[in-house]
């Protein structure tokens, strides 16, 4: 392949990004795995990390329309009938010639230059007017398509929003996502980072919202190459992870479970929160993911929480004030940074996370039942009702709890459930966050 593409060296990274796209045609791994792996591997390296971040994930994105696409451009052909490097190749081009522009001939002279066979079918994909083919389709298949989410979450959301508010949320989701950092206020010279960091040439915003939260400026991926982030001075974090965090409350001298713990983000929030006084347990059912956790608390200076392998489910701290159960869950939220998630979701899948989510609320809330008072924050990182709000209006019917408010800025829960006003969400569109489901419950007895 030709190496100029953009300006910049990218011979040997347009061959990555073929390699990467055609492992995701084959394997079940979600893109951003992948990438770590190859990274892992030194193949994305030095000016060319973010042309193959940004043209894998890009085509990932939009992967249901450029299919479609390129389905039109061969005629009566199949996409699923070309090989699989064929396929990745075709997909490249497309999205290189209709989402950053790349004239066609620098398509022809890179992406295609060993394989001359496809370049017709790039042409007609590049130049297909989409919008004429889209307007003979039902709404949720055109959305679908012209938005590119699957039709199941095109549709839930019509179900479950206005139809613009749930264009605006989709369009988002297509878009790149914001960096949002804290100083990490359990290591020594946290008063002095953020100014630090502006005396090095990275803009930081205060939110307005979220104490200590502040949002970055272009500079994210410089920040990544910084000594502050390598030993966790400062901790990137979403701002939807950290608001689940808030809306808990832990204060210090409290006992707090943090049920589902890994990879131990909000457990290191719930513990400077505390001020590093009282007891804080951090379960998890995953023991690598759990071992995770433990040497990121060596590193980040809340090694004093007390780690343990446990199914929620089973309830093994007894004592608690608060709970969290952040539960496992279908990352639709996080389709920004993620969207292979979109790609990858399908019925089996999330009806085995809804009956985890439902074992484990089950049993926190039964083995609670005789102790009042105590509070539970259930928060899923979904867009979905079927992993929010009929979690908690199913839970309503078997057990004794009150919604309390939520004093976070978010949107009422999607209308027509029990919980909707007493609930709340996040979403990219209106919060710049991912997408969030935050119930707050206070056991009643």
């Amino acid at each position: 392949m030709s190496p100029k593409v953009d300006g910049i060296d990218n011979g040997a990274a347009l061959d990555v990004v073929v390699s990467l796209l055609s492992q995701f045609t084959e394997s079940s791994k979600s893109m951003r795995i992948l990438l770590r792996s190859a990274d892992q591997e030194g193949l994305v390296t030095g000016i060319n990390r973010g042309y193959i971040e940004s043209r894998s994930l890009g085509v990932v994105r939009f992967l249901n329309t450029i299919d479609y696409i390129i389905m039109k451009a061969l005629g009566r052909r199949e996409v699923s009938d070309l090989g699989v490097r064929d396929r990745s190749l075709l997909r490249l081009a497309t999205y290189e010639g209709r989402w950053p522009r790349i004239p066609l001939d620098v398509i022809r002279s890179t992406i295609l230059d060993t394989s001359p066979h496809l370049a017709e079918t790039a042409v007609r994909a590049v130049e297909l007017d989409l919008e004429s083919h889209l307007r003979n389709l039902s709404q949720v298949k055109a959305l679908s398509l012209g938005l590119s989410h699957p039709t199941f979450l095109v549709k839930t959301l019509l179900e479950n929003l206005p139809q613009t508010d749930a264009i605006n949320l989709m369009r988002r989701n297509n878009g790149s996502r914001d960096y949002f950092l804290r100083v990490n206020r359990l290591l020594e010279g946290h008063e002095t980072v953020i100014r630090n960091l502006e005396d090095k040439g990275i803009k930081v915003e205060p939110d307005p919202k979220i104490p200590s939260l502040f949002r970055l400026g272009s500079e994210a991926q410089k920040l990544f190459g910084m000594p502050e982030f390598a030993n966790g001075q400062v901790l990137v974090q979403d701002k939807g992870s950290v608001a689940v965090a808030y809306a808990l409350g832990p204060r210090p001298g409290m006992t707090v479970w943090d049920a589902c713990a890994a990879p131990g983000m909000k457990t290191q929030l719930l513990w400077e929160l505390m001020e590093c006084e009282g007891v804080l347990h951090a379960t998890d059912i995953n023991s690598v993911r759990l071992e995770r956790a433990k040497k990121r608390a060596t590193l980040l200076g809340y090694d004093k929480v007390r780690f343990s392998e446990a199914d929620a489910v089973e309830a093994p701290i007894e004592d608690a004030d608060l709970i969290l159960i952040d539960a496992p869950c279908t990352s639709t939220g996080m389709l920004r940074s993620h969207p292979s998630y979109k790609w990858r979701l399908n019925k089996k899948t999330l009806f085995s996370l809804m009956s985890i989510q439902n074992k484990i609320l089950d049993g926190v809330l039964t083995a609670y039942a005789n102790r009042p008072g105590t509070e539970i924050v259930y928060a899923t990182c979904s867009l979905l009702p079927h992993e929010g709000e009929s979690q908690i209006d199913s839970a309503m019917t078997r057990h004794s709890f009150d919604l309390l408010e939520i004093p976070l800025e978010g949107s009422k829960g999607y209308a027509g459930f029990e919980c909707s006003d007493e609930v709340i969400r996040l979403s990219p569109d209106k919060h710049n966050s991912n997408g969030f489901f935050i119930a707050k419950l206070r056991i009643t007895g």
